[in-house]
């Protein structure tokens, strides 16, 4: 009985391992041979076209050889350059002067934070021309002179061949009403580029404020005919409170060219009116030496 038994367990244990490998290989076979591609389930087909299972699992972290980037505490952060110091600083100056923006914003504190990255750059770079420049204007607009003018001064031994940061001392010393020194300014930039027509221009008119009137128009004559210039200075004066002094140079320009419309304009203006043909800066914008005058 034992022996039979056996036997049967044995067959049975047969019959459980062949069995499932030829109802495999058969029935891969009629699935080959009876069922076309086309009337398989999509799934099946990409299983049988060598789909999903056929290819490798897809990689994820970083490439064969690279360490994963991991963040260590207490590491230091990413740092930015000096120029994205002094983009973020001016941003926050031009904020603090416009009050369109945002009427209730604090000033002062806005200043505080751009005048800091300024600073952060200039760290970085003692010499960075955008940095040195962006905290010279901060001074400027808040009306500390002396800053403003050792920054200038700073910048301009760093960048001796520079004529953009002369220009720019000249249009800062505008706001103080320093004519002398953005004269003395003009001249620097002058050096370096002489046939500058924004600055020869800008340059006349310091000169006539200053009451170098002859100077001026020797300034002027390099970037305009006679008529204009005589023009220009004539405007000038009459702002000024000259009144007798601009007619008599509107009278010339007329006089040497009598197309010019503007000298005869202003002419008949003053004359008729006894009052000034322009505001005390109206040629003073028109040189491009005025930089944006921030609200109060």
């Amino acid at each position: 009985m034992d022996g039979r038994l056996r036997c049967s367990l044995l067959a049975a244990v047969a019959v459980a391992v062949v069995l499932p490998a030829v109802g495999c290989s058969s029935l891969k076979q009629d699935t080959s041979t009876n069922l076309p591609n086309a009337t398989l389930p999509a799934s099946a087909q990409q299983a049988s076209n060598g789909g999903w299972f056929s290819q490798k699992k897809p990689a994820y972290g970083p490439p064969p050889g690279e360490q994963p980037q991991m963040r260590v505490a207490g590491a230091p952060k990413r740092d930015f350059k000096p120029e994205t110091f002094s983009a973020f600083a001016d941003a926050e100056l031009e904020m603090a002067y416009d009050e369109s923006a945002r009427p209730d914003l604090d000033r002062d504190a806005l200043l505080d934070v751009s005048r800091r990255k300024f600073q952060e750059a200039l760290k970085k770079d003692p010499k960075n021309k955008t940095a040195m420049l962006g905290l010279a204007k901060l001074y400027t607009w808040a009306n500390d002179r002396d800053r403003a003018m050792q920054l200038y001064q700073d910048a301009i031994r760093s960048h001796p061949q520079d004529k953009d940061i002369p220009w720019a001392c000249a249009r800062s010393m505008v706001r103080f009403e320093d004519w002398t020194g953005a004269n003395k300014a003009c001249d620097q930039a002058l050096a370096i580029d002489p046939e500058n027509r924004t600055v020869m221009k800008a340059k006349g008119y310091f000169l006539a404020r200053m009451n170098k009137w002859d100077d001026a128009f020797s300034s002027l004559l390099h970037v305009m005919p006679e008529s204009e210039a005589r023009t220009f200075l004539g405007r000038t004066l009459v702002g000024l409170g000259r009144k007798q002094e601009g007619m008599q140079q509107l009278q010339l320009a007329v006089a040497k060219d009598p197309n010019n419309e503007l000298a005869a304009n202003l002419l008949a203006q003053v004359s008729d009116t006894g009052g000034g043909a322009a505001p005390t800066n109206t040629d003073l914008q028109q040189t491009g030496a005025v930089q944006r005058q921030p609200i109060q």
